[in-house]
């Protein structure tokens, strides 16, 4: 489970944030990624052409169970994020293409090939409509030689099921699926993503919170009889509450909506955490285990990326120009808030 949403009402400040729920532990790290490192998806093993890059872009991203070039969420210098969600209607295969002329990519390495390649959304749609999709298994992944931790064992033949959520620093929003057999590029009008349904179902069940508002509700009569208020908070009255991905979905939908203010960049960041404490899921909450493992903010303008951890107080602001992935050199990680 994860939320991913931007501040759709601040029109001259592009800021985003999402939370990485999970269940099982990712130990994940903050990885800096200079521009002029070279990459390889996952090697089809076959005639199939396998897509190779250089990132012409610095980024910096999360990353997820000891992979050092495998990202959940990421922000690089042209001000585009990239975020996987969990979405278990995802029906992309899980070998390899065997014919076709475009290059064939496996999904875990998509997002860090959009990092490092693409600064706007439009070139986003242009790049994945360019290449083949599929999703190598665990396994297929894992770099040669490596040990296999205990707790990795059972998921060697695990592939992800996900889908991406992506800004720009022009306000651009998208959502990317592979669903019913075929790849969905959606724009998003409000800027939230969630997980099960798909997308396009989550905007047809908004259409059952259309009376939700951040204004007071007006006292009524009923039969002569006066009925007031309870308070402030009544025009919000049926949210729902529960941590499901419709719920959080429909929350998200209604905090980034709300949002229309900031008095400089940093305030919206810090609105955009406060949105994610009301979708965030605590430890405990789910028995099969997911909670909020980590939340980032993104600034897309200033290139600043917020980082905070489960188990800490600490907000780090990481500046992607100081930490120079603007420039050549190598990758170096640093560790979540402690």
């Amino acid at each position: 489970m994860c939320t991913d949403l931007r501040l759709i009402r601040l029109p001259s400040m592009h800021v985003s944030a999402r939370t990485l729920d999970f269940a099982i532990e990712l130990h994940s790290q903050v990885r800096v990624v200079p521009r002029g490192q070279q990459w390889s998806a996952v090697s089809t093993g076959n005639d199939a052409p396998t897509l190779t890059w250089t990132n012409t872009l610095g980024f910096i991203a999360m990353d997820a169970l000891g992979f050092d070039d495998k990202f959940a969420d990421g922000l690089n210098e042209a001000g585009l994020s990239v975020g996987t969600l969990w979405l278990p209607e995802t029906t992309l295969p899980t070998t390899p293409p065997t014919t076709g002329t475009a290059l064939a990519v496996d999904f875990v390495s998509v997002a860090g090939w959009l990092l490092g390649t693409c600064t706007t959304v439009e070139e986003v749609k242009k790049a994945i409509a360019s290449v083949q999709v599929w999703n190598a298994p665990v396994k297929l992944m894992w770099p040669e030689g490596r040990p296999v931790p205990a707790a990795m064992q059972s998921l060697m033949d695990w592939a992800p099921t996900e889908h991406l959520a992506i800004h720009d620093a022009h306000g651009g929003d998208i959502v990317i699926e592979f669903a019913d057999g075929g790849m969905h590029i959606y724009d998003n009008p409000v800027g939230v993503l969630t997980n099960s349904p798909t997308f396009d179902w989550h905007l047809t069940n908004l259409r059952n919170y259309v009376g939700l508002t951040n204004a007071n509700a007006n006292p009524v009569t009923l039969a002569g009889f006066t009925v007031a208020p309870t308070g402030n908070g009544t025009g919000l009255a049926g949210i729902p509450g529960d941590v499901t991905p419709p719920s959080r979905f429909v929350r998200a939908t209604v905090l980034a909506e709300v949002v229309t203010s900031a008095t400089d960049a940093r305030d919206a960041v810090n609105q955009a955490f406060h949105s994610l404490d009301l979708v965030s899921v605590p430890r405990h909450v789910v028995a099969e285990g997911d909670y909020t493992q980590w939340s980032v903010a993104r600034d897309h303008d200033n290139l600043i990326y917020y980082v905070r951890a489960y188990d800490s107080w600490t907000t780090d602001a990481h500046d992607l120009r100081a930490l120079g992935v603007t420039g050549s050199g190598a990758p170096s990680t640093l560790p979540l808030p402690t």
